[in-house]
């Protein structure tokens, strides 16, 4: 056997190393050509979209609840300036001037608190109204939806005087009180249903990474390694072959 064939076997194998460590630094993925592994990986990417798509819209949902808890507490704080000033009207010492600010007060409040409950929206969308609002949200990667809802429906105060307007206050409190309650419950649902999407999407990200990306120092090392293995076999070749050049010298 020629004294430069061994090396040269070992520098085939080598330069074969070589190529696989700059295709895998080079595309970032440690399995080349496919596999089970790449497979599996590729799965657990395209879940973890479903995931990322599923906190997305329980966000949605969440900001719904959010714009009507915040619209909840003005209209509690006009249904109280409304029992107030009904309040104040049963006052017998009120002169003709005072029960007509009282009147114009209890109305204009009373249209202020009905214009929100029937004209607020989010994205185009009606938040409170005088009837019962649910909406469908989506709570798994399956497509099953839980249903959030933001009131029961806040009776129209429709007042237009300051009479009996703190009667109709405390029925107006007593809705949106309820209403509060519902948005809160719903609230830390969507907010439990977010988290855990974007738990399970950070880990199903990481578990994909394991299977599929290349460790670069890993890969690194590996290569700096077989460059310096590959010098040293055409150091041996080159020497080998002035060997043989020599005896054939000699030979002649």
């Amino acid at each position: 056997m020629s004294l430069a064939l061994y090396p040269s076997i070992q520098l085939g194998k080598t330069e074969q190393r070589i190529r696989e460590s700059i295709s895998r630094l080079s595309t970032g993925l440690k399995v080349l050509g496919g596999g089970a592994d790449f497979a599996q990986g590729i799965g657990l990417e395209a879940e973890s979209v479903s995931y990322k798509r599923l906190a997305s819209v329980t966000n949605v949902g969440n900001d719904i609840l959010l714009a009507a808890e915040t619209a909840l507490v003005e209209l509690a704080s006009l249904a109280n300036r409304l029992k107030e000033i009904g309040i104040a009207d049963s006052d017998t010492t009120n002169s003709a001037s005072d029960t007509a600010a009282l009147n114009a007060e209890a109305t204009a409040v009373s249209d202020t608190l009905d214009d929100i409950v029937t004209s607020l929206n989010f994205s185009n969308i009606a938040v409170l109204d005088t009837s019962a609002k649910t909406f469908n949200i989506p709570k798994d990667v399956d497509g099953n939806t839980t249903a959030i809802k933001t009131t029961d429906g806040i009776t129209a105060t429709g007042v237009s005087d300051a009479t009996g307007a703190d009667s109709t206050a405390d029925t107006a409190l007593e809705e949106i009180t309820e209403s509060l309650g519902f948005v809160a419950g719903h609230m830390r649902s969507m907010q439990a249903i977010s988290s855990l999407s974007d738990s399970i999407q950070a880990i199903e990200l990481q578990a994909a990474a394991r299977l599929m990306d290349t460790d670069l120092a890993i890969e690194t090392a590996k290569l700096m390694k077989n460059q310096l293995i590959s010098k040293y076999a055409n150091s041996m070749i080159s020497k080998a072959n002035e060997s043989e050049k020599d005896k054939l010298n000699v030979i002649i």
